[in-house]
């Protein structure tokens, strides 16, 4: 069977490309959606488990939307506030904005380690926010806003400022 050019070139160069660069270039800044972690689309208020006042936002730990982050580790993403929750201690709960700030990405966050990845394009933040690894396509980003919390009983408080 004979090949045309376009076929051969598009069955090849994959090949080529990955071995001239090496698979670990070209994943660097790839995506794997089955990697994003939890993340809660719902809106303020009712069940939801949260609320929104300003700069304020009041967290029901004891809400069943929050059981992500009962144990030391735990984490998820509220879409609709615009913030990451991980689990740093029984008594302290990190709160940072959800937006990478190489692309702006708000939904596609997972933990791999100590770490934050965006699942965008592979940026990676630590546990107090600061960029640990950048995307190799060149992009640079800051690192992650980190807010201030406050545990009480089963509140959490996130202050954005």
């Amino acid at each position: 069977m004979k090949q045309t050019r376009r076929h051969f070139l598009t069955q090849t160069c994959p090949s080529v490309a990955f071995a001239f660069f090496g698979l670990s270039f070209l994943e660097a800044c790839s995506k794997d959606s089955s990697a994003t972690g939890p993340t809660n689309t719902d809106q303020p208020g009712g069940d939801s488990g949260f609320e929104v006042n300003g700069n304020t936002i009041t967290i029901d730990l004891s809400n069943t939307n929050f059981s992500d982050i009962a144990s030391v580790g735990g984490y998820t993403n509220i879409l609709t506030a615009g913030v990451l929750l991980l689990r740093i201690s029984a008594n302290e709960i990190g709160a940072y904005d959800n937006c990478c700030p190489h692309d702006g990405t708000r939904n596609q966050w997972y933990r791999s380690g100590d770490n934050w990845v965006c699942d965008d394009h592979g940026n990676s933040f630590s546990s107090d926010g600061e960029n640990v690894r950048s995307c190799n396509s060149g992009a640079t980003s800051g690192g992650l806003k980190k807010y201030t919390t406050t545990i009480t009983n089963n509140t959490l408080i996130v202050t954005k400022s």
